[in-house]
């Protein structure tokens, strides 16, 4: 008897211990603390000056497709082309500061992680590596980004995988070209 008593008293406090465990909702007034700490408005105005090469790459792209070009001729051409990949930073740091911009972005915060999450976050960002590690996170994501741009165009000149991409791109179209 005394053996069941124990188990269902053991039994008892996992119960009791694993409902505890349990991760509770981030809180907004966490995440908010966590998006300032983590300098996040910061971080994005720095990732686009980091990221102008490759608005301007994107930018060239799209002025060579309007041309019908494969390449810029012109001082005018390539002066539009810095115009173009300028509006392209001024649009995304627009994006950036508008309200519903910064709710979406706690929410996306809120949705993944829990408040104990949020609150160890916190607790490494006040330390000095934490203070480190995140502003060198910046650094690393903008070249992970930039290197994947790169390759993706070295992949689109390369013209036997643009060729390839192209035959692919249209055996997933022709179906709905075709039921017009």
């Amino acid at each position: 008897m005394h053996k069941i008593i124990s188990k269902l008293l053991i039994s008892f406090y996992l119960v009791i211990a694993v409902q505890n465990t349990e991760a509770s909702p981030a809180q907004i007034k966490s995440v908010k603390e966590l998006i300032k700490l983590s300098e996040l408005e910061n971080v994005l105005h720095t990732s686009l000056d980091e990221m102008q090469p490759t608005l301007d790459a994107e930018a060239e792209n799209i002025l060579l497709r309007i041309l019908g070009k494969q390449r810029l001729t012109t001082t005018e051409e390539h002066l539009a082309v810095i115009e173009l990949g300028q509006l392209l930073k001024e649009t995304s740091s627009k994006m950036f500061a508008r309200p519903e911009t910064l709710q979406a972005i706690e929410k996306i915060y809120t949705e993944t992680l829990s408040e104990e999450e949020v609150q160890a976050y916190l607790k490494f960002l006040r330390t000095p590596e934490g203070k480190s590690i995140n502003q060198k996170n910046l650094k690393i994501n903008t070249n992970v980004f930039q290197y994947m741009n790169n390759l993706s165009q070295k992949m689109l000149a390369d013209p036997e995988q643009s060729l390839q991409l192209k035959e692919q791109l249209l055996s997933i179209i022709k179906p709905l070209i075709q039921d017009e």
